[in-house]
């Protein structure tokens, strides 16, 4: 008797909708979904070899295939609800059945990703993990404009456009302003500042002005920093127009869709780029940073800009259940309204620094 998967098994758009196509319905028995849109496992293993081929055996790691998946791509493959059930390994396995010689080795032995262990894939992982920081260094104390350690500009593009995301038109986002009293800002002094008055920021050099979003009021009014009582006037923006961004996240591309690319390898190999992009772009400002600080980010977010992205999204480091929006085109928004918030009380966490 065959087993079934389900679309409930997999945390995959794209499988899913493989899946949903095959127009099946009934009982997963792996993850125990009933009335659901169920697949033939061995079905599926023409995507699973792109994954299982980027594995190889290393005793020294000590973790099977099942677990090195689920570690490796949290949240891209596996969905927790066949995680809990425990049953990864045996569907995995029912997947690559019918070709489960050529998989014996990495079943049977502890694996790792073979780019962890494979130095001459160094020669491929250099130029951008190391590049940051020496650029880093250089594009705010040695040269401004011509650089002798520049970032490979063309294999970054071709790796930001892995991490696009579409934002339709209606979605709502939100912009703060500390204020001095009840009465607060008029709609027209919450929109992005004019080019004169455009000071520096993650994004945006000194006369260039961009517009920057949050995701919902918390995290908008974390982001400007307001003490207690402080006033805050918060607009209301609602985008025009479907818009393409660059969201620094893992959660942005699709590992399946990615593997048929041939593409997810490299993508793996330059994430810690990606990562440190993200957090120099999220990292808060503390008052005696200098706006020099801010060039590294300023350089990169121009190069999205030049290939035809409206912006870029990252977390908030300020509110971690929240994210930002930097818009090259404040344009593409429209100002609803103001609201006017007072801030009754603040929770301050903190501790001791270690020398």
């Amino acid at each position: 008797m065959s087993m079934n998967c389900c679309i409930n098994c997999f945390n995959s758009g794209y499988l899913g909708e493989i899946i949903i196509k095959g127009k099946a319905l009934g009982n997963c028995d792996y993850c125990t979904s009933t009335g659901i849109s169920i697949y033939d496992p061995t079905e599926l293993a023409i995507f699973f070899k792109s994954i299982l081929d980027l594995y190889a055996v290393d005793r020294i790691s000590g973790i099977g295939l099942s677990a090195s998946i689920i570690e490796d791509f949290p949240n891209k493959v596996f969905s927790d609800l066949l995680i809990r059930s425990g049953a990864v390994k045996q569907l995995i396995e029912d997947i690559i059945v019918d070709e489960i010689l050529d998989y014996q080795d990495i079943f049977n032995n502890p694996v790792s990703l073979k780019y962890k262990t494979d130095d001459s894939s160094n020669v491929f992982i250099e130029p951008l993990k190391t590049t940051w920081d020496k650029f880093s260094n250089e594009i705010k104390k040695i040269n401004r404009f011509h650089f002798v350690n520049a970032p490979d500009l063309e294999r970054l593009k071709t790796l930001f456009r892995y991490f696009v995301k579409e934002v339709s038109k209606g979605k709502k986002f939100y912009r703060a302003r500390i204020c001095n009293d009840k009465s607060g800002f008029t709609t027209r002094d919450m929109l992005n500042p004019p080019p004169d008055k455009a000071k520096a920021g993650r994004a945006n050099p000194e006369g260039i002005s961009y517009l920057y979003l949050s995701s919902d009021v918390k995290t908008t009014i974390y982001e400007t920093r307001a003490s207690l009582f402080d006033f805050v006037s918060i607009a209301t923006f609602r985008l025009e127009q479907n818009i393409r961004i660059i969201h620094l996240s893992q959660e942005t591309y699709d590992v399946f869709r990615l593997a048929e690319l041939e593409q997810l390898e490299e993508v793996l190999l330059h994430n810690s780029f990606i990562q440190k992009l993200e957090e120099e772009l999220s990292r808060p400002k503390r008052k005696s940073d200098s706006d020099l600080e801010y060039l590294p980010t300023q350089y990169i977010s121009e190069l999205i800009k030049s290939m035809d992205i409206d912006g870029i999204e990252f977390r908030s480091s300020l509110h971690n259940d929240g994210y930002n929006l930097a818009i090259f085109d404040p344009n593409k928004f429209k100002a609803l309204g103001v609201e006017v918030y007072d801030v009754s009380s603040i929770d301050i966490k903190f501790e001791k620094v270690k020398i």
